[in-house]
């Protein structure tokens, strides 16, 4: 079964239908979810980001709440980094001059043998060359 990880730029950009082809690709991979065929990861980091990101992303609060159910109800089974994990973010985040919240995305992809999927066209501009990730969008 194939993994796939998302950040939060993934799913705010979809749920907010900021861009056509996001929102595609994240109902494509429901589809693969609910088919058995894939397995939909990502970050513990996920949940405060992404709905941080929704409240000043919309500008009504019942709204915003009614998108963060939905958030809620997507079926991405997530995962604290462990310290080892967190050390080579620290690292790779020195490396390509990025944030530890996006690189430890990354790595946690590359320990779970995962594809990293985000639609953060400056991380993946920097970080492309550590492999296991594709940008959408």
């Amino acid at each position: 079964m194939k993994t796939v990880l998302i950040d939060a730029s993934i799913v705010v950009t979809a749920l907010l239908e900021e861009n056509l082809k996001v929102e595609n690709c994240l109902k494509r991979l429901l589809k693969k979810v609910e088919s058995g065929s894939l397995k939909l990861i990502s970050s513990k980091l996920i949940n405060l980001e992404a709905t941080n990101a929704l409240r000043f992303g919309i500008n009504d609060d019942e709204k915003c709440l009614k998108v963060w159910k939905d958030f809620v109800s997507l079926p991405i089974r997530t995962y604290i980094l462990t310290k080892g994990q967190l050390n080579l973010a620290i690292k790779y985040s020195y490396l390509h001059n990025t944030t530890v919240y996006d690189t430890s995305y990354h790595v946690l992809a590359i320990s779970k043998g995962a594809v990293f999927l985000t639609c953060d066209h400056k991380y993946f501009r920097k970080a492309k060359g550590l492999g296991s990730i594709e940008l959408v969008g």
